[in-house]
C-alpha cells in the first residue's frame, strides 16, 4: 500500500507538520450589574417560593377548621328522616 494514500499517516504527518495556534480564553468577566441582577432573581424565587408556601399551609389549616367545624357527626347509616311517625301522647 502507499503510505502517501493511507488517511492515517496523513493526519499524523499533518499533526506533526500544523503550527500551533492556541489562544488563552479570556478571563471571564462579571459586572457588578449581573450579579446584583442575578441575585435580586434569586431572592425573589426564594421569596415568592416562601410565601406560596405559607400560603398553602395556611389553606390548608383553614380547610381542616372549617372541615371539623361544619361536618355532620350523625352516623352514616341513621336516616334523617324517621320511618315512623312520634306516637302520640296517650290521653286519658
Amino acid at each position: 500500500m502507499n503510505e502517501n494514500k493511507d488517511p492515517w499517516k496523513r493526519l499524523v504527518d499533518a499533526a506533526k507538520t500544523a503550527p500551533v495556534e492556541e489562544q488563552p480564553e479570556p478571563p471571564p468577566t462579571v459586572s457588578v450589574k449581573t450579579l446584583r441582577d442575578s441575585v435580586q432573581a434569586l431572592l425573589l424565587a426564594l421569596t415568592w417560593r416562601k410565601w406560596s408556601l405559607l400560603a398553602a399551609l395556611l389553606a390548608g389549616i383553614f380547610f381542616l377548621v372549617f372541615y371539623f367545624f361544619f361536618r355532620d357527626d350523625s352516623p352514616a347509616g341513621e336516616s334523617i328522616i324517621p320511618t315512623e311517625p312520634p306516637a302520640a301522647p296517650l290521653t286519658p
